[in-house]
């Protein structure tokens, strides 16, 4: 009798444990069953796309093979990718999107305002100059050169934050809305040096190579890109495994080759 009462009491936990296990739970989306991905094309290498009102049609790049990925860990089969103004993108509120991945760098003080994923990207701040000053033979090899020259960055961003507080250079900064405007002014030489994320001045001078002169270094700064997110995102543990696994498996590695293929660490680094 106490056999069959025991056994009884053990089948009646195991159809208990089952029935509150209940199925997978579902990634609380805008939408159920449709990821929203924010995003501000162009950032070569990144994100580039073709901009339908407030949509981004057919976009490809090293952070869509990511957010594709992501969507396929979460069993999600549609992607939204809507159109977001990096201005805009740490105002505190809610967010017309469930992810941006916008080359964010992860700092304390947008934390205040929003969340990030966990880390999908490493990158220090590059120096891309004007073929004015290559000519010149002006191309800065230490920090102390650069103060010298006309800088740009673009607004909101930690290179323009790097460059008002850290660089503090000669010449006040010029600011620019968006990344396209910053490399227009190099291009066209009002601008001397535009101080940006490596990848992506390094991307551009790849894609570009007469446009510019060269990426003249790197200023070490060991900043982390995180997927951005409404504070408080009940979204950001499934997007913060779904990184995990990637990169377990291998996939941020093969998509940053596929995309990249740059030796970044042989890169000069300015100091």
């Amino acid at each position: 009798m106490k056999v069959l009462l025991v056994a009884a009491t053990a089948v009646a936990l195991a159809t208990a444990a089952v029935a509150s296990a209940g199925p997978a739970a579902t990634p609380p989306t805008l939408k159920p069953g449709v990821l929203t991905v924010g995003l501000d094309p162009p950032a070569v290498g990144f994100q580039v796309g073709t901009l339908r009102g407030q949509k981004v049609i057919n976009p490809r790049g090293y952070e869509i093979d990511v957010a594709k990925g992501i969507a396929a860990q979460l069993k999600i089969r549609t992607i939204n990718y809507v159109k977001v103004p990096f201005a805009v993108l740490f105002r505190p509120g809610a967010k017309p999107f469930d992810l941006a991945f916008e080359e964010s760098t992860i700092t304390v003080a947008r934390q205040r305002a929003v969340s990030f994923s966990t880390p999908y990207f490493n990158a220090n701040q590059g120096v891309l100059v004007s073929k004015k000053v290559a000519s010149a033979g002006k191309v800065p090899k230490s920090l102390s050169a650069l103060k010298q020259l006309q800088i740009c960055a673009q607004a909101v961003t930690t290179g323009l934050d790097y460059v008002q507080h850290r660089l503090r250079p000669a010449k006040r900064p010029q600011i620019f809305q968006t990344t396209a405007a910053a490399f227009t002014a190099v291009q066209n030489g009002s601008c001397d040096a535009f101080v940006m994320d490596v990848p992506i001045v390094a991307s551009q001078k790849k894609t570009k190579p007469s446009a510019y002169g060269p990426v003249a270094g790197q200023i070490i700064t060991n900043e982390k890109y995180g997927a951005v997110m409404a504070k408080g995102s009940k979204l950001k543990p499934f997007v913060d495994r779904a990184l995990k696994k990637l990169t377990a498996n291998g996939s941020i590695a093969k998509w940053q080759k596929k995309w990249f293929n740059i030796n970044f660490s042989k890169l000069h680094v300015l100091r």
